[in-house]
């Protein structure tokens, strides 16, 4: 079998078959494509999480030690419209950080007035008026169990 044998500058030799497979390679690398395939985003980069009283869907969505828990409003109030807000339990007022939104203390409120179960108290975001709550993420200032809070509205 023949093969062509070039003379490049500087006298180098170059077979013309490795030629054209580096002509070919070189041209796939400089064409643009990327290989487009299956991977979690998650993986590569992690999902932001939401801090003390921050909007949330899952426990994951919440920074370390909280935890994402649905509050509905009951019937009188409003709708029965439903959000979920980054959390912890408490006993009392003590027990709740300050709201980093707004920088007001948080509320120990019986989850009851909340639409939840009756023997557990969650910490709330307090506010003296709307502005002091996540208004895009569906909530408001209502006055509820003696204090302001910011609560899904509609």
């Amino acid at each position: 079998m023949w093969v062509e044998k070039r003379v490049l500058a500087m006298g180098l030799t170059v077979n013309s078959r490795f030629t054209m497979l580096g002509i070919a390679l070189c041209a796939s690398f400089l064409s643009g494509c990327i290989f487009v395939g299956e991977y979690d985003d998650h993986y590569y980069e992690p999902p932001l999480q939401s801090p003390i009283y921050g909007v949330c869907y899952e426990d994951i969505d919440c920074l370390g030690g909280l935890y994402c828990e649905e509050l509905a409003l009951p019937v009188d109030h409003y709708t029965d419209f439903v959000n979920a807000i980054c959390t912890v339990d408490c006993y009392d007022d003590l027990d709740c950080p300050f709201s980093e939104f707004n920088g007001l203390p948080g509320a120990c409120v019986d989850h009851a007035f909340l639409g939840g179960p009756i023997t557990s108290r969650v910490c709330v975001e307090r506010c003296e008026f709307d502005g002091d709550c996540d208004v895009a993420a569906g909530f408001g200032c209502e006055f509820i169990a003696g204090d302001r809070l910011c609560v899904p509205i509609r």
